[in-house]
């Protein structure tokens, strides 16, 4: 029997029951890693994870560079400097995101740019099915799926093995191949995403077709049909898949999208098909400033831009012409948070124009291009893991992470739990 102070403790800062900052402390003896800190952006000031002092951190791993995983890291450089385990592209595209969540929300964040800089410069670079060892732990890295760059986690520390999900996505899509789990032994805690826990993703190419569909009638009837997109991963994955369909119309790329895709080139051994990238990005017209995009905005077409959720970015330009013509769209692509006005949006069919949210004049689509498992995969996902795990679910609504967490218990027979904000396992 093991004494009290050898046991591993994983204590929940984020992310427990709610879509957004990430973040889970990973404790055993005099080693403490952090696997993600991340923001909830929703419709006012960012929202951070429970604090942890920075002088308690060894090491922090950050599983990929969407702001809910990676927007609050940079608070661990201010007085210190742990070293960040993550891909070179990751690091890329952190980057750039957490800059622009500075120019957006500097005001409410407690770190500035300076901090971001010593973050990049205290990264060591990893890749799937490489190894790392950090005091205790012996990390291992896994390709996820989610965004180009994502990994999953597996921390071998105090005689437990603990496998960490991240963002997940195991099925093959236009820009990604799915995660591999290939090599991940016996696991005693298995910590995993629930974001569509409780949907089946419907067929992705009818999705495809749908889209091409909707955009066409739109562009066909002189309007203009704004696609908000993640500014990593979703917007290139549109591009990919108006490029594959031979889309003819023409089509706007804005807002962080632009660097990102220019940032996606340069790693094709992390893109699927890196040709298929390379033309749709070359094919798109990329907006270079006010007159350029008052011009793309006067004119039939399609744009692709951030913010995904209407949070803010040139999205939220295109949006005060869209919402008051009956001729224009806006197609939504990426899960919409609750409170957010993608949301909204979708829930109401209203939007906030000028301070005052009114209903929406244009055509309102939500078509479902995931890079998530849906439940379906997620069923897969827990029925092949080994051993008989602990599970842990997070990054889900409440209801989503509570319902997969019965669902593990009564058909696989695993112990599992919904963690709330704060909650610990003991292992």
């Amino acid at each position: 029997m093991r004494h009290m102070k050898d046991k591993v403790e994983v204590r929940f800062l984020g992310g427990a029951r709610e879509v957004g900052r990430s973040a889970i402390l990973m404790s055993y003896r005099n080693t403490r890693l952090l696997l993600d800190y991340g923001v909830l952006v929703g419709d006012g000031k960012p929202e951070l994870p429970i604090h942890v002092p920075p002088r308690d951190i060894d090491a922090i791993i950050v599983t990929h560079a969407h702001l809910d995983h990676s927007g609050a890291v940079p608070f661990f450089y201010i007085s210190c400097t742990p070293p960040l385990y993550t891909t070179s592209l990751t690091k890329q595209l952190s980057d750039i995101l957490i800059r622009d969540l500075l120019n957006l929300s500097h005001y409410y964040l407690p770190f500035e740019v300076l901090e971001l800089v010593t973050m990049l410069d205290n990264t060591r670079k990893v890749k799937a099915e490489k190894t790392v060892k950090v005091k205790d732990a012996t990390i291992t890295f896994f390709r996820a799926g989610h965004i180009p760059g994502s990994l999953s986690v597996l921390v071998e520390i105090g005689g437990r093995y603990i496998w960490y999900s991240g963002d997940i996505n195991t099925i093959d899509t236009r820009l990604l191949t799915g995660a591999s789990l290939e090599g991940l032994p016996e696991v005693d805690l298995a910590i995993i995403e629930s974001t569509y826990a409780l949907t089946d993703h419907p067929d992705r190419m009818e999705n495809e077709r749908k889209l091409i569909e909707v955009l066409s009638d739109v562009v066909d009837g002189g309007g203009l049909a704004l696609v908000p997109a993640f500014s990593v991963g979703r917007s290139q994955e549109i591009l990919c898949i108006l490029e594959a369909h031979g889309f003819e119309y023409p089509v706007a790329v804005d807002g962080m999208a632009r660097i990102a895709s220019k940032i996606l080139i340069q790693h094709p051994k992390e893109i699927r098909d890196p040709e298929l990238l390379r033309r749709a990005v070359k094919k798109a017209h990329f907006v270079t400033g006010g007159k350029d995009r008052e011009k793309v905005r006067k004119r039939p077409g399609v744009v692709v831009s951030p913010a995904g959720m209407l949070t803010g970015g040139a999205a939220a330009y295109y949006m005060e012409k869209v919402a008051k013509n009956p001729k224009d769209a806006v197609i939504l692509v990426s899960y919409q948070i609750p409170g957010t006005p993608g949301r909204r949006l979708l829930d109401e069919g209203r939007y906030e124009l000028k301070g005052k949210p009114v209903k929406v004049k244009c055509r309102v689509e939500w078509l479902d291009f995931s890079s998530h498992c849906g439940r379906k995969e997620l069923h897969e996902l827990v029925k092949s893991l080994k051993g008989s795990p602990t599970v842990v679910t997070v990054h889900g609504e409440a209801e989503a992470c509570k319902e997969f967490a019965a669902w593990i218990r009564d058909e696989v027979g695993f112990k599992a739990m919904a963690a709330k904000l704060g909650e610990k396992v003991v292992l």
